[in-house]
């Protein structure tokens, strides 16, 4: 991996282009940190440039607990002694990071779930935040951005740049993949409609570059899951299996899944399906053992 590039966005706020992006606002030599990259490497990566220009890491703020932003926590925070702030419902997934692939297996993960990409390094959390104001004694403020996961926020700057963490996917990925990981798809819709109403904000998503405007980026992604829902109501008016389900949404896009996406988007179809019976466009039928999903 090549050194990390370090992007100026207004006076204080810059960012690290990486897998997952890495916010970064500075003031006095004095950082916070707003995630902290995929993993070790990422945060060597950090240490290394912030270590260069002389400033000092006193703060991580995680903007969700998902391993690919926490996961250069344990390495900055081992090296620097520096605080780490989340909310209540996202630290005890970065105290206690196997919660993640438990989480999202449903039980005991087997080994290949105990990777990387779902399980980070422990770090601790020093303190917990709101889901919305400013964030302890910085100059920062959260945004609650609920959907994506249990309690994610957004990190705004006062120099006008909103880190959007994983609620805005850029519309190439969004039509590479087609799912992509939800954890409550009526608070995501929400989210993306309150977002849409910002003004005079650049935005960063965590998987994406910055853009001035997200009505488009926004209006993709809604479109998407409908598009999902609507897929999903079409294949149920024969009762089948959240399995089943996402065995035919899969062949319908083209998709082939790993272990990792195989747990996410499993998930992601049930919260499709709890979002379709709340809004009774499907219903549950017990049958023989099985859970079937069916169209209403």
């Amino acid at each position: 991996m090549g050194d990390y590039i370090l992007t100026q966005l207004s006076n204080h706020t810059y960012y690290f282009a990486a897998r997952s992006n890495i916010g970064v606002y500075e003031e006095n030599g004095e950082v916070l940190l707003i995630d902290s990259g995929s993993d070790k490497e990422a945060g060597r990566q950090v240490m290394k440039f912030v270590k260069q220009q002389k400033w000092e890491i006193k703060l991580i703020i995680n903007t969700h607990s998902n391993a690919d932003h926490i996961g250069g926590n344990a390495f900055i925070q081992k090296r620097t002694g520096c605080r780490i702030a989340a909310t209540e419902l996202e630290t005890p997934f970065i105290n206690h990071p196997f919660f993640e692939p438990s989480f999202l297996n449903g039980g005991y993960p087997h080994k290949r779930l105990q990777n990387k990409f779902l399980l980070a390094a422990p770090s601790q959390v020093t303190d917990i935040i709101p889901d919305s104001g400013p964030i302890l004694d910085t100059p920062l403020e959260a945004l609650s951005l609920p959907g994506h996961f249990l309690q994610m926020i957004g990190v705004q700057t006062p120099d006008s740049v909103l880190f959007t963490a994983d609620a805005l996917i850029p519309e190439e990925i969004v039509n590479k993949y087609h799912i992509f990981y939800l954890y409550d798809i009526r608070s995501h819709l929400a989210t993306l409609s309150m977002l849409k109403e910002r003004e005079n904000i650049q935005f960063v998503p965590s998987h994406g570059v910055p853009v001035r405007s997200i009505t488009e980026m926004a209006d993709v992604n809604i479109a998407k899951i409908m598009e999902i829902a609507e897929q999903i109501r079409d294949i149920c008016r024969v009762p089948k299996t959240a399995e089943e389900l996402l065995e035919l949404l899969c062949s319908r896009y083209g998709l082939e899944l790993n272990g990792n996406q195989y747990v996410l988007l499993l998930s992601t179809i049930r919260a499709y399906l709890a979002y379709m019976l709340e809004e009774k466009i499907v219903e549950i039928i017990y049958n023989k053992g099985r859970m079937e999903w069916k169209t209403r």
